[in-house]
Parts: structure tokens; sequence; C-alpha cells
């Protein structure tokens, strides 16, 4: 059996980044939270903590922090049963910022509302979130991963659309009275990080070619979507962005599907099954599902 306070304190390390940080949040030494840690290595045999900036759980540590978090969810669903709704249950979830921007809020922020729930949105690549599950470090996540993580379940719930768009003076430059191979392969583009394939992706579908023009990166939703809008390069938009008129399409009849999954936590607690079932209902009516 392992230690309560011990496991929180491995959650607090991970969340905070570090031991005094997680000893600030825990009104204990860093010393003491230190001392728990080694503890419970001790006992699982294994380094669960890498001593790094910011601290991050070992492939050992990820088992523990999953629990240790599956036990504060379960904790706090008690506690709100009883009445108490003082700090809420926590409901930290990974998802890619396209789907944040276009329903992934309309889908949890009612859950967080009937649940007293604090919401904790992890954005990272779709490729890459189910990785932040697998390490325990959230209760659910889109991605584009079929395959269950161990002691998950995946749901398929259809798929984000993307157009290949450009402002007009990239297109008037580039790809006007030009093929759409050479316009594609060869004009500036912009990625939203180095994770960001949908235009190569999209590119090699279409070309079986390389992209050799210039890669300008734009980390940010909004930012992301102003860089195209300013003329850096051309880029993916999902139909609202693409079709408001501030950009040109640059392709009628192309677009790139990526298929999306919900993977949960298996435990079955009344907000893991509301948000389950929220997820998949609003990605039901805004996601391209199969015919």
């Amino acid at each position: 059996m392992f230690d309560r306070d011990r496991l929180a304190t491995l959650s607090a390390v991970v969340e905070e980044g570090g031991f005094e940080a997680a000893a600030a949040r825990l009104h204990v030494t860093p010393s003491a939270v230190s001392q728990r840690i080694r503890a419970l290595e001790r006992q699982a045999g294994q380094v669960l903590v890498r001593r790094a900036r910011p601290c991050t759980v070992t492939d050992a540590g990820s088992g523990l922090l999953r629990l240790s978090r599956q036990i504060a969810l379960l904790e706090a669903e008690v506690a709100h049963g009883l009445g108490d709704t003082g700090a809420g249950v926590a409901l930290p979830i990974a998802v890619n910022a396209d789907s944040v921007t276009a329903w992934f809020l309309d889908a949890v922020a009612p859950v967080a509302e009937e649940h007293h729930a604090r919401l904790d949105l992890q954005i990272d690549d779709e490729g890459s979130t189910a990785a932040l599950l697998r390490e325990g470090g959230v209760v659910g996540a889109v991605t584009t991963a079929p395959e269950s993580v161990q002691g998950c379940a995946a749901v398929p719930i259809g798929a984000m659309r993307y157009h290949p768009v450009a402002a007009r003076p990239v297109y008037e430059r580039w790809f006007a009275g030009r093929s759409a191979a050479e316009g594609f392969t060869t004009a500036p583009r912009v990625d939203f990080g180095p994770k960001d394939k949908l235009q190569t992706r999209f590119v090699r579908q279409m070309t079986r070619r390389p992209c050799t023009g210039a890669v300008h990166r734009v980390p940010a939703a909004d930012g992301y979507h102003e860089a195209v809008r300013a003329g850096l390069g051309w880029g993916m938009f999902t139909p609202g962005p693409a079709h408001d008129g501030s950009v040109v399409l640059l392709d009628e009849r192309r677009h790139l599907d990526v298929p999306l999954y919900w993977q949960h936590w298996r435990i079955r607690t009344p907000v893991l099954d509301a948000l389950t079932a929220s997820v998949v209902r609003t990605a039901a009516e805004e996601l391209v599902q199969p015919e």
C-alpha cells in the first residue's frame, strides 16, 4: 500500500516542477518533500522523479502519478457529493489548440459548471497529447492515437477538417498563374510549432514532393491565424477561419481531415462520465463524421 501523503507529494513535485515549489504548495519543508519522494522510491524500488528543471516522472513514476491523481479525483468527488464544493474537482486534460478554438470549450464548460470542476487544459499537438495521458498527467486527451493507452479507453469522435489558405499578397506572388504543386512546395508557410505537420502532410499527399519554402513558427492559436492573415506564408485553417473572407482559399477541392479520438481513464466517476458524454456529443455536432 502506497502512502497517501507520499503520492500527493509526487503529484505536487510534477505539477509545480520542483521540490521547493511543491514544498510551498504543501506547506512543508523542501527536506520533507525530498524525504517523501525518496521513501516512495525505496518502496517502489525504482527512480520515480527526474531531478531536472522542471522535474518530471520516469516511466516507472507515471503509474504512481496516475494513481495519485485518481485518488485525488475520487476524494474530491466524494467530498462534492457530501456537499463540500470548496476546491472542486481538478480536471487536467490534454487537447490540441485548434480543438480548443473550434469546439472543445463548448464540451467542457457545462461539465465544469455542473460539477464545480477546475479545468487545467494542457495544449499540445494532437499527435503528442496521448503521451501526457500515458505519463499519468491528465484524465483525458483529444488525440490522433487510436490505440488505447494502458488503463484508458479510446473513442473515435470525428475528424478536424483543414483547408489551405493564404493572404492575398501571398496568393498573388506564389500561387497565381502557377501550378498547385509549384506554389505549395516553394511558397513560405506558417507552422504552429515544430510538431505541426499539417502543411507538409497536405503537400505530400497532393504532390508527393517536399516543401522547400521558408518556414515560420507561431505557436499560438490566434497568433497563428494572424500570422497567415498578415502574409508570412500559407497555412491550414479549420472551416470557420478559412471562410471568413480574410484569406484566400488556395484549393477549392482539396482539404485534409485529421481523425481524432477521445482517450480517458477507465475509472467511472460522475464527472468523468459526464465529461466523456459531453465531449462525444459535442464532437458529433462539430466535427466531420464518417459517412
